[in-house]
């Protein structure tokens, strides 16, 4: 138990104030050293001042120290890496076909710029507008990706419809052309007696009668001819015909008169006719003797002769 302190003496002269006073020193002098010392020491303590400059905590009690928020720790690599693989795939993203791979980029760019955004915001590493930035470029390469294939696609649907079309339009046109060829060959292919339908003209052989003599006073034989233009421009029947004479299956040789005789129209074989029209021509043939003959009609640059107006002549 500790002592109590004795009561100090009441002094003549001495007022109450210098009386609580004596008293609180003498309750002082009483208290253990150790005792006074651990509360000097702890008065010491909690009346000391804070590091930073700043007032003791109240009531004697030392305040909790402040904890700071840990320093970022480096730029983020995925921001750097997302940048570039977005930068990679927005170049590759405007070329047909290699921006398929750019589409692989722009993927890849934008799960690497989130991560980034995600640390950066979380304050673990620095770089936010570089996580942003990668994200923006990795957006930028896959909607650029998808939209330069889809022209690209709706390109090759117009050229492959514009192609069909045409073909088919082709196709159409052969099947016409190969139609209107094969109900003009049916038409002229063959022999035809007497008249007939060529490639360019219509012809009908009219007659075949003894005439004068030729400069060289061999017998010939008179043939007419009646034929129709069927072109579309003048031509005259020696540019589009033919005509031929055999007999006893020789070909006759052209006569050459000195005095046309009656009914022979020396320049009826090169007279024009225009398209339509209808004319006449006469021909002179040197006979070998009194047999028949033979008069063909072919066309002219038709060396198959699959077409040819033909008729026999007694003489």
């Amino acid at each position: 138990m500790m002592a109590q302190a004795a009561r100090p003496k009441v002094q003549a002269g001495m007022d109450f104030v210098q009386y609580r006073e004596r008293s609180r020193s003498r309750r002082l002098e009483s208290v253990p050293t150790t005792s006074r010392r651990k509360k000097k020491i702890m008065s010491e303590f909690n009346n000391a001042p804070i590091p930073n400059g700043g007032p003791a905590a109240p009531n004697g009690m030392r305040p909790a120290p402040i904890m700071s928020s840990p320093a970022p720790q480096g730029t983020t690599v995925c921001g750097i890496v997302g940048v570039v693989f977005g930068a990679l795939g927005l170049v590759l993203s405007f070329i047909p076909i290699i921006n398929n791979i750019a589409a692989i980029f722009g993927l890849v760019g934008a799960v690497l710029a989130i991560v980034a955004i995600v640390g950066t915001f979380r304050g673990k590493k620095r770089g936010k507008a570089l996580s942003i930035v990668a994200a923006v470029l990795s957006v930028l390469a896959i909607v650029i990706t998808l939209a330069m294939q889809s022209a690209a696609s709706k390109a090759l649907d117009d050229i492959t419809g514009t192609s069909t079309s045409q073909s088919s339009s082709a196709d159409a046109d052969k099947d016409a052309k190969t139609d209107d060829s094969t109900k003009t060959d049916t038409k002229v292919k063959g022999e035809q007696d007497m008249e007939g339908d060529l490639t360019d003209m219509h012809v009908k052989i009219v007659s075949a009668v003894r005439s004068g003599n030729d400069y060289n006073n061999q017998p010939t034989v008179l043939v007419t001819y009646e034929w129709t233009n069927t072109t579309d421009k003048n031509n005259s029947f020696a540019v589009l015909a033919n005509p031929k004479v055999f007999q006893n299956g020789q070909e006759l040789d052209t006569a050459m008169y000195l005095d046309n005789p009656e009914g022979y129209d020396s320049g009826s074989y090169l007279s024009e006719l225009q398209p339509g029209a209808t004319g006449t021509v006469t021909l002179g043939y040197v006979l070998k003797d009194d047999s028949e003959i033979t008069v063909d009609v072919t066309n002219l640059l038709d060396f198959s002769d699959t077409a040819k107006v033909t008729y026999k002549f007694a003489i």
